[in-house]
Formats: C-alpha cells, structure tokens, sequence
C-alpha cells in the first residue's frame, strides 16, 4: 500500500514559495471578513414601519455604504490565488524540465480554463509549447491539468471553482472592479404569531433593494426581529449573486486543497498545506515557517469569531435561567472574557450535558464553571474535560 504524501511531499523546495503566498490570501480574506464583521453588526439597513390594508410592513428605507476595501481586497484574494496556481504550474514545469526555462518557454506557461475540449486540445498543441513536452497533452503536467478543468457543456462547468476563479480574476484585473451589494441572509422572528410572513430566499440575480419588505404582520402586531443582510459578489459569467465570504472560502479551499496538490504531486489525497502564517514576520527557512503555520483557515476562524460574538450575548440569559441566584456581575466578567473558541465551547458542552444527563447536571456545569473562576481569581476558565459530562 503506497504510502500517503505528507505536507513536505506536498511543498517541495521548488514549491516552499506556495506556503507564503497562501498565507497573504488567507490573511486577506481574515481582513474582508472582519471588516464585513463590522459593518453588519453596525446595523447597515435603515427600516421603516409601513402600516397598509390593515398590515404592518417591515420595508428597507436605506443601506449603508459598503466599504470600498471590500471589493479591492477580495480582488486581492482572488488574483493571490490564481497567482499561486501560475506560480505552482511553472515552478513544476521548470523542475520537470530539470533545465532552465527559455524566455519564449516561460511566456507559453499559464492555467488554462478554456470553454471546450477542443480548446483544451488546441492549447496543448499550441506551438509556444512544443519544446516543453511535460505541458502535452499525454505528458505528466497536461494530465494533470486535464483533470482540473470544468466538466465542458454542463451545468457543472459554470459554478467549477476553475472556471470561476478564472472568470472573477480576468474581470477585476483586465476589465473593471466586480460588482458587490447587499443581500437579504435571514430574518429571524423572536416568535411566531398568527398573519407573520417573512421574505423568503431571494432569486440568485437580485439584490437587496430599498422598499424592500423584509416582513409584514397584522396591524398592531408587535414581534421582534432579528435580520441578517449578507454582503455579495457577482459572478460575471452567470450573473448570480454569491455570498461574499462563501465564495472567498471555496476558491481557496479549492485551490489550496485540490489544485495546487494535484499539480504538484499528481492527487488531492495530500495533507494540505497549512494556510495560516504570519508573513509579517521573516522565517530563517521553510520548515521553521511551516513549525508555526497554523492549520485553521480564516473562513472558519471568522466564523469561530462570528459564533463566540453571537454567544456573548446568549450565555448570560442562560446562566441567568440556570442559576438565578448567582451574581450576574460575576456572570457577565466570565462571559465577556471567554475566547471565541472557549464561549463555544460552553454552550456546546452544555447542551451536551443537558441532552445526555438532565437539566441539574446541566446546571451543576454551569455551577462549577463559575466555582473555578472565583477560587482561582480569572475569568478566562474553559470548561476541562472533567466537565464533559456534568
């Protein structure tokens, strides 16, 4: 049984280049993604209450402005990214060759994304390229890249992350800026009464509009609401309208965790690449650099940081539930200095040891957390094993 590639089978030395440049494009995604962060939780939909025919409308009057960082940075990501499969597909070849590479040669070697088998043929035959076997079509590099390509003619094709990389990366950087706008997420009711319609999911070709309504009641009627606008990107070949983030995180997943692996060493059944480094900082060599990568893409650390939020507001209710007689100043100090990691932690451990051991072993939890942070004078306490279970 052949033996699985590691990640230094991964990143040879030709290749160690790839460990930084992914690192720039998670650390842009961390930027856009806090940034976004920010500008929803400022609340960036002005709402009005419209009474008519005896409803009451919840309708968008206004949206903030989405900083103008956004667009650029995300261009940012996704020219890093399709730099690094150039980068990655030349460096291989140049290996492969085991010579240096002539100007012309160096000219001819790019990722293709054509729109047909026979333009994939016709690049492989190209004659720029017929003095580096490795890129024909029966060499090892042109079967790797076959197998990259989008499934031509199919529905597949347009939403294969290759092509749209290729189509994001060829708008922002030979024709203008992509185009960003806000898109309705969800809309969450405190409860459900009787009348209560929600806007539900909208088309993938529209955004967010003034004079929107987000939710209508009988007139009278008071239900809170909590909305959630999304911040999106068009996609320049379909038109559609793609979450911001999730689009961001697919193409470098993709492109960290299939691509670039398969290019190199012929599979995607690799350990990945790390993609978290701080480059701000000079490493003596590779592998004192990947000693400090960090395995957690930006993507899930925000939304690790999107949930610990979201949960620094809801602990304390249940804490309050659970155990009323505790100090609530003590409460909110332990919550408010919880890590984003540690305030999901106690939910989930809670949850846990209310769904497997009853509500007073799931209070004796929450007992005992608090019991720690007084005996030990910090407020940073994350539930230990010991806890698991109540």
């Amino acid at each position: 049984m052949p033996v699985r590639p590691t990640v230094k089978d991964g990143l040879p030395p030709h290749q160690q280049h790839l460990l930084y440049t992914l690192a720039h494009a998670d650390t842009l995604i961390e930027t856009v993604g806090s940034t976004l962060l920010e500008y929803v939780a400022a609340s960036p939909l002005g709402l009005d209450n419209q009474v008519q025919d005896a409803r009451e409308d919840v309708v968008v009057n206004s949206m903030a402005p989405i900083p103008q960082s956004v667009p650029r940075q995300a261009a940012d990501v996704i020219n890093q990214l399709r730099s690094a499969l150039e980068h990655a597909l030349s460096a291989e070849v140049e290996y492969l060759m085991g010579r240096p590479l002539e100007a012309a040669e160096e000219q001819a070697i790019e990722m293709p994304v054509p729109k047909s088998h026979p333009g994939l043929s016709e690049w492989f035959r190209h004659k720029r390229r017929r003095s580096l076997p490795v890129l024909h079509a029966d060499g090892v590099l042109g079967q790797r890249i076959a197998s990259l390509q989008p499934p031509f003619g199919t529905e597949e094709d347009q939403i294969h992350p290759l092509r749209v990389l290729a189509e994001h990366s060829n708008l922002s950087k030979h024709r203008k800026p992509a185009e960003y706008a806000l898109r309705l997420g969800r809309v969450i009711p405190g409860y459900i009464v009787p009348g209560l319609r929600i806007a539900g999911e909208y088309p993938a070709d529209r955004p967010l509009r003034t004079g929107d309504v987000l939710a209508s009641v009988p007139a009278g009627t008071c239900v809170p609401l909590d909305i959630w606008p999304t911040v999106a990107i068009r996609r320049p070949h379909t038109r559609e309208w793609i979450v911001l983030t999730h689009e961001l995180r697919a193409l470098e997943s993709w492109v960290r965790t299939v691509a670039i692996p398969t290019l190199i060493a012929g599979m995607s059944d690799v350990e990945p690449i790390p993609p978290h480094l701080d480059i701000s900082k000079g490493y003596a060599d590779y592998s004192h650099a990947l000693a400090e990568a960090q395995i957690m893409p930006a993507a899930e650390r925000l939304g690790l940081r999107l949930a610990g939020t979201g949960l620094r507001y809801q602990l304390p209710a249940i804490f309050r539930q659970a155990l009323p007689e505790a100090s609530q100043q003590a409460v909110e100090d332990y919550v408010a200095k919880l890590s984003d990691a540690a305030a999901v932690e106690v939910l989930e451990r809670y949850m846990r040891v209310r769904h497997g051991r009853g509500e007073s072993h799931a209070i004796g939890f929450l007992r005992r957390l608090l019991k720690k942070v007084r005996s030990s004078g910090a407020a940073t306490i994350a539930p230990t094993e010991k806890d698991r279970w109540g």
